[in-house]
């Protein structure tokens, strides 16, 4: 038997997200994960929570501004599950744990890596 042969396996990963995570994960970017690239963060409509990082989880939406150019980008509570998807696709499966998210997982780079894969498709900065 050729013990240096390989065999690739697919499987499906389900895990859960909740409020609290999203909030956690948000607060992370915007205090300082993703402040390299971006300039601002605006809240849409009303605060639905005490803070900015609160109004994902919410069903709200932030404007996130580029730090250089004009270039601005909605985030959503849909763009921002995709990008917990995108992130976990790509190699991050440290951040879960049991079934769930471990945000003690989420640094500051990796809530940026969510961002930008949440409004950009891919990881643009950084």
């Amino acid at each position: 038997m050729d013990k240096d042969k390989y065999f690739t396996v697919n499987a499906e990963l389900k895990f859960d997200v909740s409020a609290q995570d999203i909030d956690d994960i948000m607060a992370s970017a915007l205090e300082g994960g993703i402040s390299y690239w971006c300039g601002r963060a605006e809240v849409v409509g009303e605060y639905l929570g005490e803070f900015a990082s609160d109004q994902i989880s919410r069903g709200g939406s932030l404007i996130l501004y580029d730090i250089e150019t004009d270039d601005k980008w909605e985030l959503t509570l849909e763009k921002f599950l995709a990008g917990i998807k995108m992130y976990v696709e790509r190699g991050g499966t440290n951040i879960i744990e049991e079934g769930a998210i471990s945000t003690w997982q989420i640094d500051g780079r990796a809530a940026d890596f969510i961002v930008q894969y949440a409004v950009l498709g891919e990881r643009e900065f950084g």
